[in-house]
């Protein structure tokens, strides 16, 4: 049996609007699980709150209600170096292709970059074997680096 990595619970998130006493309901009890090794990609008509669902579930926004748990630890009732450590193991990769990823920087680069500010003094060579390795994982050719 597969281990959930990340889990979302009655996920509500609303948004004030300019009108007194009005709401814009983003998000309306959404749950879901994501078990390890696996990947989610959440597609709908523009609008529809998948931006704000990936948002709520790495703690990027709050949610009005819900829990996002990650690894057993619900991100919500963290701080400080506790949040910062969970979020170094989330990301989320925008609908917008030129939002998220530089066109000027090669594969590796991009791969690279979260290991080099995450890692801090890791060595040249070691880093260009993960990332080496994390494309293999996930089927980029090496001349892609």
């Amino acid at each position: 049996m597969k281990n959930v990595v990340l889990s979302l619970k009655n996920i509500v998130k609303e948004f004030p609007t300019s009108k007194k006493n009005k709401k814009v309901h983003a998000i309306s009890n959404v749950s879901l699980d994501i078990y390890e090794n696996e990947t989610l990609a959440l597609v709908g008509e523009s609008g529809c709150g998948k931006s704000t669902l990936g948002k709520c579930a790495i703690g990027l926004i709050s949610p009005n209600s819900g829990e996002s748990i990650f690894l057993n630890e619900n991100i919500y009732e963290k701080k400080g170096e506790e949040l910062k450590q969970i979020k170094k193991n989330l990301q989320i990769i925008f609908q917008d292709p030129y939002a998220s990823l530089n066109p000027r920087m090669t594969v590796g680069e991009i791969i690279a970059e979260p290991i080099i500010t995450h890692n801090k003094g890791m060595k040249k060579e070691d880093i260009k074997l993960r990332v080496l390795d994390l494309m293999e994982d996930v089927g980029i050719r090496k001349e892609y680096y």
